[in-house]
């Protein structure tokens, strides 16, 4: 089994993603009070700030124990936490994967490239044939980020990309 200790952080151009912990547990709590973009499996989030401490140190030992991988965004400029990522497909061991996120709508924005980034990480260390995003609903933007990054739309609301 791959050690997941070494996987933080990972950078993109303008983000940091690094593991939950690295994050003051206040703005996490906050980010799910914020209108929010969210695959469908992040759509339920605790609403009490005890929940969101247990729920972080669930995550955390999932990632510990190489079952997902999970990682808070951070503006890598303002330093300001917009949302959280994960990579999961790894309990069983599936040749198909997928990415779960939250990110704070007012950086919608920094979806595609976030998206991109764990698209490209999972080619480069793991042996996934597919990752899926699956969705409740999308918005224009959101389905026109994800598909100028080469995903496609197999089924209304999921999203699929080869790796």
């Amino acid at each position: 089994m791959t050690s997941f200790e070494k996987f933080h952080p990972v950078l993109t151009a303008h983000l940091t993603l690094d593991w939950l912990t690295q994050a003051p547990v206040k703005s996490i709590d906050d980010l799910f009070s914020k209108e929010s973009i969210k695959t469908a499996k992040a759509e339920k989030m605790p609403s009490e700030i005890l929940d969101t401490v247990k729920n972080i140190n669930h995550i955390m030992r999932l990632v510990m124990n190489g079952k997902e991988l999970t990682w808070g965004m951070t503006d890598s400029s303002s330093q300001e936490f917009i949302g959280i990522i994960s990579l999961r497909g790894f309990e069983p061991k599936s040749d198909t994967g997928s990415i779960e996120l939250i990110i704070d709508k007012k950086h919608d924005d920094d979806l595609a490239e976030a998206v991109e980034r764990a698209l490209q990480f999972a080619h480069d260390h793991f042996d996934f044939r597919q990752i899926t995003l699956t969705f409740n609903k999308v918005s224009a933007h959101t389905r026109s980020s994800l598909e100028q990054i080469g995903l496609e739309e197999p089924t209304e609301n999921t999203f699929v990309a080869n790796v």
